[in-house]
């Protein structure tokens, strides 16, 4: 089969923020009927979500990323291969998985966390290209989620598997990476920042307030 070229919405280019990418990117998700679980749209949201993931070195993707308002995501299913430690702050746009290491999470969701238990850790986002935040995040988790094969899941997830699960469900609630953190977030210093991404994120932020 061959592989669709799917492209990513970005919040700006090299010059301008994009408003319409921004406004879609922060409206809610819709969640998926349990009817609708082997539906012709929903395969082809996954195997759009699967195409992208495997070309592009990441952790996760939301299908709201790739233009889908549908509520489900694609994420590292086990933390524990050739390429990725286990660090909970490594990079979420920096991570090279094997293909085949992915899990679908559909209508995934947050049961409980252990608010006693948080890790602060650098962020990066494919939509918000150029800057890394440090963000603080609950880092033990229990979570349910129907998978690809429309079976009810629930687990705990901790440490890396913990960030990428609410950074990812964040995408599908409608939050930017920046918006509604734990505590206050910080510019990860450690990886260079281009000036004109300084005066994106500036737009950005002043967009989103005024929204």
């Amino acid at each position: 089969m061959a592989v669709r070229n799917i492209d990513l919405l970005k919040v700006w280019d090299d010059e301008h923020i994009i408003e319409k990418n921004i406004d879609f990117l922060r409206t809610p998700t819709k969640p998926v009927q349990k009817s609708d679980f082997k539906s012709l749209q929903i395969k082809q949201i996954i195997e759009d979500l699967i195409d992208t993931y495997q070309a592009i070195p990441c952790a996760g993707i939301a299908a709201n990323q790739i233009g889908y308002d549908e509520k489900l995501f694609i994420g590292m299913k086990h933390d524990r291969n050739k390429t990725v430690s286990d660090d909970s702050t490594k990079n979420i746009d920096k991570i090279e998985p094997k293909p085949d290491n992915y899990e679908i999470y559909i209508n995934p969701r947050i049961d409980k966390t252990n608010k006693k238990s948080t890790q602060q850790g650098s962020e990066g986002c494919l939509s918000i290209p150029g800057i890394s935040l440090i963000i603080e995040r609950y880092d033990e988790i229990d979570i349910r989620y129907y998978n690809i094969d429309g079976k009810k899941q629930k687990k705990s997830l901790a440490g890396f598997l913990s960030r990428l699960f609410q950074h990812e469900l964040d995408h599908l609630n409608g939050k930017l990476m920046f918006e509604d953190p734990i505590s206050n977030i910080l510019l990860d210093n450690s990886v260079p920042l281009e000036s004109k991404y300084i005066y994106q994120i500036e737009k950005l932020i002043k967009y989103t307030i005024e929204k």
